[in-house]
């Protein structure tokens, strides 16, 4: 039976990194890929490059689609997609995980580390956001931003765009179990799915109903 979409996939870098194992899957990714990760500078970088395109290689597999049918190719703002359109995907990485979706319409994903700080928001937020952010304690700030950050970059990946559009072009209206995006006071038509994990926050921007996150483990 083929599997369902939309696919949330999920790989722990970790065992990866240890020994340098990674190397040993660089050699079935795609030149491009296997270029950037040799020409990163730190381990960790290649790793996370390596890690992220190996479980893009096993989602679209578990679909049937071979090796030899993902060829890629990007955008005019640098998204890659699949020349054969089978799946629309989005990849991202970030610490010690890399995780990948799978729709059939666009989908946008981003995970990120605590790291946005409030001056940061202040010159890239949209002023609504600014002024929601303002109004919570200090200590309440920090999962917030990374919440607003994680939503407006999965966005903009499910555009296709990227940071191409500006950030306070958009804003998102925060509730404690879900998030809602608008633009000039008008609801964008997107669902946004928040997953935390150990620290970190991935959001998944779609037009399906939320999954589950599949958790893979290679053989190593």
């Amino acid at each position: 039976m083929q599997p369902q979409l939309p696919q949330l996939w999920l790989l722990d870098l970790r065992p990866l990194m240890q020994d340098e194992r990674w190397r040993a899957f660089l050699p079935e990714l795609p030149i491009e890929r296997q270029t950037r990760a040799r020409s990163c500078r730190r381990e960790e970088d290649a790793a996370r490059l390596t890690g992220a395109g190996f479980l893009l290689q096993q989602a679209l597999l578990s679909l049937s689609i071979p090796v030899s049918e993902q060829i890629f190719r990007k955008n005019d703002w640098g998204k890659p997609y699949l020349v054969s359109r089978a799946v629309e995907f989005s990849l991202t990485h970030a610490a010690y995980y890399a995780a990948c979706a799978l729709d059939a319409s666009p989908v946008g994903l981003d995970l990120e580390v605590p790291r946005v700080t409030m001056p940061v928001a202040r010159r890239c937020f949209h002023p609504d956001e600014v002024s929601f952010l303002e109004t919570l304690s200090e200590p309440e700030q920090p999962d917030a931003l990374l919440r607003l950050w994680t939503i407006k970059e999965a966005y903009t990946k499910q555009l296709g765009s990227g940071l191409h559009i500006p950030l306070d072009s958009f804003y998102a209206d925060l509730h404690e179990s879900e998030a809602n995006l608008y633009q000039d006071s008008r609801p964008i038509p997107v669902r946004l799915h928040e997953y935390p994990l150990n620290g970190l926050r991935l959001c998944l921007c779609s037009n399906s109903e939320r999954p589950e996150i599949t958790q893979f483990i290679p053989n190593l």
